[in-house]
């Protein structure tokens, strides 16, 4: 017997979760931590950090730009830029109409970058060009490169640092990986001042 409408979309849905959380399973959890604490270090320190992404990862990065500043701003940090490379549509389109749309990320860090900033890269395929672009420029620049990416790739090769999600292609499970990675950074840096702050409390 066929399976009804509603038993179809209950399996679709728990296949979903079991791919999200297959995908948190295999996770190289000591890469993550690395990840985790070089933007958190550039945070504290007050460095720029700039973050490239096509499509839903456009989104993904601009969340990481506003809960990344809200989190710096709470711990007392003196705030570097942190921001999304596809925040400006005005920027976007007249280096994409005046060059190519490969360059659209290019052409924004190297205008902005300095050396020892940090470019985090989103990307499922880790072949975009324009992506790639931003990762070559910012290794000439002395910006580091980390990666969130679907699987080994040329962009792996450009980065410092590569966090391989290995989700099989799926952007969906990859875009919320990507948002936890965004979270995880937010209550890290969150916490340690919370931390500093109760050491502070108790020495009075």
């Amino acid at each position: 017997m066929m399976p009804n409408q509603t038993e179809m979309t209950a399996r679709g849905a728990r296949m979903y979760v079991d791919d999200l959380f297959g995908a948190l399973e295999r996770l190289d959890m000591k890469h993550l931590d690395d990840a985790v604490e070089l933007v958190a270090s550039r945070i504290r320190n007050g460095r720029s950090i700039f973050i490239a992404g096509n499509g839903g990862g456009s989104s993904v990065a601009e969340h990481m730009a506003c809960d990344w500043r809200a989190a710096a701003r709470h711990a007392g940090h003196r705030i570097g830029e942190i921001s999304s490379l596809t925040e400006n549509t005005a920027r976007i389109t007249a280096i994409a109409n005046d060059y190519c749309y490969e360059a659209i990320f290019e052409h924004q860090l190297v205008e902005r970058c300095r050396s020892g900033d940090l470019l985090v890269c989103l990307s499922v395929s880790g072949a975009s060009e324009n992506v790639l672009r931003a990762a070559s420029s910012a290794r000439e620049s002395g910006v580091e490169v980390l990666s969130l990416v679907g699987r080994i790739s040329p962009l792996s090769e450009l980065s410092d640092l590569a966090v391989h999600l290995d989700v099989h292609g799926d952007y969906g499970v990859t875009e919320d990986l990507q948002s936890l990675f965004t979270h995880m950074v937010a209550r890290v840096v969150r916490q340690v001042s919370t931390h500093r702050a109760s050491a502070e409390k108790s020495l009075r």
